[in-house]
């Protein structure tokens, strides 16, 4: 059991630029130490269960996380069940001549799978609750969210939007089609450097980011759900 998250240097921001062999072999163990911390979470702990309720499912796993994908200059993880739905996400990208690289962690919606009609529904769905959310916009300003999307499938078109047009960039209509769409805290290598390295201070942003999202995403996959059936 890890009761803090595992942290990144700038050793961490060097090493995800390597050969993707490399890559694997260093964030594989880091992965895994991640996910240990992530399912003891207690934002985190019943979101298996919060899944069954709201899509009458049967959660393959009952940990909220498990599952990774790791390649040279980019790694995220979401939870189980997390493919195909609305999710929550930690991914970290290595320095490009548009970025000095940065851990991600937030709410996403990977429109471009299988199921896209179904997680643009939640992603509706999702738009239409902080619209009446009087809460929301102290909850973005208060943890520095931003958004990271794209058109298409290579993450060398990846775009972002500040803070303060967040939800000006959320409640656009019409709302134009994306591949992927994450909102949360982009933790930078140059700006963030002691966030990044201080495990107690990860572990805040972790878990303000996630409970913070944990009410909206139950009541947006009660009411997508609801829509489907």
């Amino acid at each position: 059991m890890s009761l803090l998250p595992p942290t990144i240097n700038d050793s961490l921001f060097d090493a995800i630029t390597a050969e993707e062999a490399e890559v694997c072999r260093v964030f594989g163990p880091f992965i895994q130490e991640l996910h240990e911390f992530l399912n003891e979470l207690p934002c985190l702990r019943g979101l298996q269960e919060a899944r069954r309720r709201a899509l009458g499912i049967r959660p393959r796993y009952p940990q909220a996380f498990g599952t990774s994908a790791i390649k040279r200059g980019h790694w995220y993880t979401h939870n189980h069940g997390g493919r195909d739905e609305m999710q929550f996400n930690i991914g970290m990208f290595g320095p490009s001549a548009k970025s000095p690289g940065y851990l991600r962690v937030g709410l996403a919606w990977n429109i471009y799978g299988f199921s896209r009609r179904i997680v643009n529904g939640s992603l509706e769905t999702f738009r239409n609750l902080i619209r009446e959310d009087r809460s929301w916009d102290a909850f973005v300003k208060t943890n520095g969210l931003e958004i990271e999307w794209f058109h298409h499938l290579s993450t060398d078109n990846i775009e972002q939007t500040p803070t303060n047009s967040v939800t000006e960039w959320l409640l656009r209509e019409p709302f134009p089609s994306y591949d992927w769409i994450l909102i949360g805290r982009l933790l930078r290598r140059d700006i963030d450097t002691v966030t990044l390295t201080d495990p107690n201070l990860l572990k805040h942003v972790i878990e303000s980011v996630f409970s913070g999202f944990l009410p909206l995403w139950e009541k947006t996959q009660l009411m997508a759900h609801a829509v489907e059936l």
